[in-house]
Formats: C-alpha cells, structure tokens, sequence
C-alpha cells in the first residue's frame, strides 16, 4: 500500500502550494487586465463625452461654411484636454486643441506651443506640420517656417490620408462627412509651396525662391499660378533681371491678378522704361484694388489659414 501511494502522506504540502500557485496566477491575470481594463474605461468615456458634442461644427468652420462663432469652442477644448490627459501621446488630439486656442480664444502663442509640440512629437501627421509652418510664417519666423513647410510637402499624399484613417480623433471627425481629402492635401501642398517661395524671398535667399516659384509655375495640378508668377518676377527684379520681371508680372496680370504689388511693380519698370501710357494703365487698375500694398509683405491672405481636414 505504501509502495502504491509514496507520495500520499505529502498531500497536504501539494495542496498549499497548489492554492499558492493558483492564487498568484490570479493576482497575475488581475493585475495584467487592469490596465486594459481601465484603458476600455477611458474609452467609453471619450466616446460618449464624443457622443454629446457636435464635432460635426469643425468639419464645418474648416469648410468655411460657418462662422468661428457658430462652434462650441469651450466643450470642445475640454474634450480635447481629457483626451489628451488620458492619451498623452495622441498628438493629434493636441494639435486639436492647439487650433480650438487660436480660432476659439485667440491664444495664439498657447496654440503654437501645443502645435509645434504636435508636429515635432508626430511628424507624419500632415496637419500638424503644415499648421506650424503657416503659423511660424504669420509671425514672422521665416527660417522655423521653412523647416515645417518642407517637411510637409515631402509626405505623400497617399500616407496622409492612411494616417488620418487610423487616427480615433479623426474619425470622430469624418464619419460620414464628404471630405474631398486628396483635394485639400493637394491645396494645402500648393499653399505649402507658396509660402515656401514667400519666405526664402522675404529671406533675402533669392536662388530657393527661385525654385519654388518656377516649381509652382510648372507642376502639375497647381489651381493657382498667378502667385508664382509674381514671386518669379519679385525675385527677378531683385536680381536685376528686369526685362524678365516684367514679363512674369504681365503674366500674373492676364491669369487675373488681385494683388496690388503686381501692379505696382510693373508700372515702375514701365514707368523706368519710358513707358508711360502702358504705365498708367497699370496703375488704374491697381489703384482699384482694395488692398494697401504697404500693409501687404505677403498679399495672399486667404492662403494663410490655419487647416485641420
């Protein structure tokens, strides 16, 4: 009998450590879940905060089909701060939150904080890069526009919109919305473009210029050239090129100029080449513009907009 069962009268001891094991691995299994459990949590609870805003109101203000006063800007940023007090590392919910300061409340250096912070955490999210390089522009710092409004032209627009897909905030955004996404990634490319031209002229650095102007002069799918031409012909008359400034601007002027520099520009080559009549013609029609040319170091204001879709 003893033979049969040698291991009988150490039951006890298998029992106690079997408890011991079993016990372990359950505090285990607890401990592993707890996390993925409060995360779950977390999430239930952005979604359904989610649920009770109106996120459709940013797809509308970025359409421009509704006033900045028309989006609840105030339960908007809290959103976008409980998102990011739960999800840190969600560098788009913080470029988010970074354009609910600038168009919400004005606070504009607040709003560069957090978009800088956005683009250089998550360089691939083209928003957030684009967004920091036109507001570096706006403020006047060409050299940190450059830098961003670079990186943004060189993500394709096919990775974009992949990034975008698998982004929780964005989809909040999107669901259900026309969003002719490869149509604004290609506008804000150009944009990008230009205000590449425009800072490397306003930098004195004529040669880069150069080559973003006959770059958007050239491309394919640019909507706009009148702009590159003009930047062509700014950075031709700084050179001393006159003759082919002159004729970069009287491009610009029969795409159907609305910028007064144009005008200006051509009418005192003209005027220096003696040639008055077609100098005061010039002249009228600039003069008709609503715009001051002395207020205007870069007359293209509707491309200077911060973007998020």
């Amino acid at each position: 009998m003893a033979n049969r069962k040698p291991f009988a009268r150490f039951r006890w001891l298998f029992f106690r450590e079997g408890f011991l094991y079993l016990f372990i691995i359950i505090a285990l299994t607890i401990c592993v879940n707890v996390p993925v459990t409060i995360r779950s949590v977390n999430i239930r609870r952005i979604n359904d905060t989610a649920a009770d805003l109106n996120l459709s109101q940013l797809f509308y203000f970025s359409k421009n089909q509704i006033p900045a006063s028309a989006v609840d800007w105030k339960n908007l940023t809290a959103y976008f701060h409980m998102v990011l007090k739960t999800f840190p590392a969600k560098s788009d919910a913080e470029m988010f939150l970074g354009l609910c300061e600038y168009y919400g409340f004005g606070q504009e250096d607040q709003a560069l904080l957090h978009i800088l912070h956005s683009a250089d955490t998550e360089p691939t999210i083209f928003w957030n890069v684009y967004d920091a390089g036109v507001l570096l522009f706006m403020r006047g710092n060409w050299d940190q526009s450059i830098l961003y409004l670079e990186k943004s032209l060189l993500l394709p627009a096919d990775k974009i919109i992949t990034t975008m897909a698998s982004s929780v905030v964005y989809r909040q955004f999107l669901g259900g919305q026309n969003t002719d996404l490869l149509d604004q990634i290609n506008q804000a490319h150009e944009n990008a473009c230009l205000l590449l031209t425009a800072a490397h002229y306003l930098n004195r650095n004529y040669a880069m210029a150069k080559i973003f102007a006959t770059k958007g002069m050239t491309s394919r799918g640019i909507t706009n050239r009148e702009p590159f031409y003009f930047y062509a012909g700014a950075v031709a008359m700084e050179t001393g090129n006159i003759d082919e400034a002159l004729s970069f601007f009287i491009q610009a002027i029969k795409i159907k100029s609305t910028n007064p520099l144009v005008y200006r520009f051509a009418e005192n080559i003209l005027r220096k080449s003696g040639e008055e009549e077609k100098a005061k013609k010039i002249a009228d029609i600039g003069a008709n513009l609503i715009q001051d040319p002395k207020l205007n170091h870069f007359p293209y204001p509707s491309r200077l907009r911060l973007e998020f879709f």
